[in-house]
């Protein structure tokens, strides 16, 4: 954030020597919101270049599949599970209510 944009007025900074002695910078895009004669409200400065945030970085960057095997390939076929055990058995509310609780295995 800069402090024009935090200020609500122009802020003029003198360029650092670096950026002076290597090329010339463009100055930022402004738009002013609610100026009037007495300068205050709010400035908005664009970037020239914004970058990219979150979803829209990933998606850009993200790695691509350039192998033909790897862009053919479908997906795992599993087989199937097999049967519960009969010790394993699926219990509704209803039943539950109904049916005594089970009684524990002894061991012998």
């Amino acid at each position: 954030m800069s402090v024009s944009a935090i200020f609500g007025s122009r802020v003029v900074l003198p360029p650092s020597s670096a950026a002076v002695a290597t090329k010339a910078i463009a100055p930022p895009q402004r738009l002013a919101v609610g100026g009037g004669h007495g300068g205050t409200g709010l400035v908005i400065e664009c970037s020239s270049r914004p970058q990219k945030k979150g979803t829209k970085h990933h998606m850009k960057t993200r790695p691509r599949k350039t192998r033909l095997s790897d862009i053919r390939r479908a997906p795992t076929n599993y087989p199937p599970l097999p049967p519960l055990p009969s010790e394993w058995s699926l219990v509704s509310d209803a039943t539950a209510a109904a049916a005594p609780p089970p009684q524990p295995v002894q061991p012998e």
